[in-house]
């Protein structure tokens, strides 16, 4: 008998991290035959294969399988409150089950998805849209990331602020002062927001926010406003700065570290730009202000199309303020907005 003349060796993958050897043989002798299978080194693992140009079949090699850490997604869509009776019901007197789903679960999807698409291994993969939103938000070469990121904060935003239940305004007494004494009316608020979402040429959201007066190193004041973002713009003044106290092209390494130690760790009894006033003060473009939102309206057309039609918007946004949930808008306004009427201070003129 003889023995095959050449046996080379060749890897196959068994599974993602191990591998088996399987020996292939050339026929250089027509003497050779199939019985000759048998005499074959018994250090062969795996059948042997007869032919170089014979095809090897898919279902001869192990399947390979991605490693678990590159199958997992680390961006969701974020549960509401109640997605199960809105899935079901749809929201009271402004989205059918459909409008919603089209609204929230089939939009919210496509931006959380893409989102993981364009994070997949990058060292800010973990971080959450907002804090995105924030770092990319100047970066042109990452404007798709800024703008996916965005749209999934700004409609989960929107989206929390509706319930099955919503509280009315009187129910919220302090906030509604507070409103008042910005704007004199609930009826004026309403007016001013609804007028501006409908004037939007194009989509976006229209939000109330409290504009604090950071220039106060001891008292925090501020305003009621109303702001409008376009496409996936962003409310947060932080995004539209990166505070940097050291000039980077005339320091080094060791000016940079000096920079840094010297900043204290507790901010508690400090003044100037290591304050916590300061360094709140110090993430705002010089003339901006620090912006706390507490409501949004979404404009973008697939938010009503399906409910209110193409020339719905008008009608979608009067159904919408009456859906709010105040108690939401309560929960979402800082303490001071409304502090003076807490300690039955008179308003301030």
């Amino acid at each position: 008998m003889k023995r095959c003349s050449r046996v080379s060796q060749v890897r196959l993958m068994k599974s993602s991290f191990h591998f088996e050897k399987l020996a292939i043989c050339d026929l250089e002798d027509s003497a050779y035959s199939e019985d000759d299978h048998e005499t074959v080194s018994p250090t062969i693992e795996r059948p042997i294969i007869e032919r170089l140009d014979m095809p090897i079949m898919s279902s001869l090699l192990p399947q390979q399988r991605l490693p678990q850490l590159q199958r997992r997604k680390l961006h969701h869509v974020p549960p509401l409150t109640y997605d199960e009776t809105f899935r079901r019901d749809g929201v009271p007197g402004l989205f059918s089950p459909t409008g919603y789903q089209i609204a929230w679960t089939t939009y919210q999807n496509l931006m959380v998805q893409k989102l993981n698409e364009l994070t997949a291994g990058e060292p800010f993969e973990n971080k959450q849209p907002k804090d995105i939103v924030i770092q990319f938000a100047r970066d042109p070469m990452n404007a798709s990331l800024f703008n996916h990121a965005s749209m999934a904060h700004n409609n989960h935003y929107f989206f929390s602020g509706l319930s099955t239940s919503p509280q009315y305004i009187d129910n919220c007494p302090l906030l509604k002062e507070s409103l008042e004494h910005t704007f004199g009316s609930m009826d004026t608020l309403r007016a001013t927001m609804l007028d501006t979402a409908a004037a939007m040429f194009g989509p976006g959201f229209v939000w109330l926010v409290w504009a604090r007066d950071v220039t106060s190193p001891t008292v925090r004041r501020g305003e009621w406003r109303i702001l409008t973002t376009y496409l996936a713009g962003t409310p947060y003044p932080e995004a539209g700065y990166r505070h940097q106290g050291l000039d980077m092209n005339t320091s080094n390494a060791a000016t940079y570290a000096a920079y840094q130690a010297a900043e204290p760790v507790n901010t508690a009894g400090k003044f100037g730009p290591y304050s916590k006033t300061g360094k709140e003060s110090g993430m705002i473009p010089p003339g901006g202000v620090h912006l706390m939102p507490a409501l949004c309206v979404n404009t973008w057309e697939h938010t009503y199309i399906y409910d209110f039609g193409l020339p719905g918007k008008r009608k979608y946004l009067a159904d919408w303020w009456e859906a709010v949930d105040w108690g939401t808008v309560e929960y979402n306004t800082p303490r001071e907005a409304w502090q003076d009427f807490d300690q039955g201070m008179p308003r301030r003129q």
